[in-house]
This record gives C-alpha cells, sequence and structure tokens, in this order.
C-alpha cells in the first residue's frame, strides 16, 4: 500500500567521500554536495537519478558515528572499503506502510549546503540497519526530492536498471516490501545487499558484487 514501484535510494558507504565521488564522476556521474548529518556525525553527497538516487554516505565524526547504530553500522560495513550498506523504496503514504508493517516511523533531516535543512520522513531504519537485504521507507515533499537535483551528467546517466540482494528467506521480503514489484534480483544465502546496476550511455554499469 502507498508503494512506488521504485527504489527510493541506494546507499554507497565510503571510506574517502571525495575520492569515490571523482571515481564517479570520471565515469560520467554528476556527484553534488548532499549535506551533513550531525547527530550521526556523517555526510553525504548525492547523484540525482531522477525517480532515484545513488548516496555516498560516510563518517565525518568518528566519535560522534560511534555513539548511534546508524554510525557504528556504517564504519563496520565500510571497514575494509567502500560498500553498498543500505536501500530503500519511496512511498507518499508512509504511516500506512508502516502500520501495514508494523514498524514506526521517524523524523529525518540533514543540512545541505545551501543553507536549507532538508526533511524527510522514514520508516524501518534500525531493521535495514542490522539487514543490509531490507529496505526502509521514506517519504519526501517532492519540492526537496534529491533525484530530481538538476544534473549535468557528462554520460547519458540513465535510472537503476536493478538490484541485487541475498536472503535467507524470500518470502519474508516480498512481505516486508508489500509486495511492491521492484527490479530486484534475489539469491539465496546470507542477508546482503549484493550489487546495483545503473544505466549509463546506454548499457549497464554495475556498482558492487566484488565482495
Amino acid at each position: 500500500m502507498g508503494l512506488t514501484p521504485w527504489f527510493g535510494n541506494v546507499i554507497l558507504g565510503v571510506v574517502d567521500l571525495v575520492a569515490t565521488a571523482d571515481r564517479l564522476r570520471s565515469a560520467g556521474f554528476d556527484v553534488q554536495e548532499g549535506g551533513t548529518h550531525p547527530t550521526f556525525g556523517t555526510r553525504n553527497m548525492v547523484v540525482p537519478l531522477g525517480r532515484s538516487y545513488l548516496e555516498l554516505l560516510a563518517v565525518e565524526d568518528r566519535d560522534v558515528a560511534e555513539q548511534s547504530l546508524f554510525g557504528r553500522t556504517l564504519l563496520a560495513r565500510t571497514a575494509e572499503g567502500d560498500r553498498l550498506v543500505r536501500w530503500s523504496i519511496r512511498t507518499d503514504r508512509i504511516d500506512d506502510v508502516a502500520a501495514d508493517i508494523g514498524i514506526e516511523v521517524d523524523d529525518r533531516s540533514r543540512l545541505h549546503p545551501d543553507g536549507r535543512t532538508l526533511r524527510w520522513r522514514s520508516a524501518g531504519m534500525t531493521p535495514s540497519l542490522l539487514d543490509p537485504s531490507r529496505p526502509f521507507f521514506m517519504q519526501w515533499p517532492d519540492a526537496d526530492w534529491p533525484g530530481t537535483e538538476p544534473a549535468r551528467h557528462t554520460a547519458a546517466v540513465g535510472e537503476f536498471l536493478s538490484l541485487e540482494v541475498a536472503v535467507p528467506d524470500r518470502s519474508a521480503l516480498e512481505r516486508w516490501t508489500l509486495g511492491a514489484e521492484l527490479p530486484l534480483v534475489v539469491a539465496d544465502g546470507p542477508p546482503d545487499l549484493v550489487a546495483v546496476t545503473i544505466e549509463v550511455d546506454g548499457r549497464p554499469w554495475r556498482l558492487g558484487g566484488d565482495r
């Protein structure tokens, strides 16, 4: 109920935000400053993809990050280098979605470099932190949706073509996503977010999958 049939975002945890952004720019992506999450000691950058966006997320203040599950899981996930950490589904009825699944809705925000405070609502964050195969849910005002920020990609960048996850129980993932039709590639195994594929210059461009 209330789910768009598409991803909201896919999050790549990174060790060096600037270096990773430069590598993506060399592949043709417009990587934009996102902002900071002072509560968690993290900072992000965003690649707008229209209906979705790719997010680069890094720890900026390790002492602060270590005080929250959000920060600690990012540190653990990126201990050996850049790695996909989470994904989300966008909805315009997050209260209904949360009620159907039995989870709570939280208010979230980050400081944008232009001085704005961007605000959205999320649900299922803690389960997604503990299980990277399981998405969380987001509801954003259309005016602030990061996916539609004006982008100047130097390649012909399209949308996410697919997302690869591993799960021990496929039916549990289907129940969690409320049966939403998503371009998922699901494998059996320990829960993990394996890889994402984006259309670039008319061809699939795969990120992840090396672990």
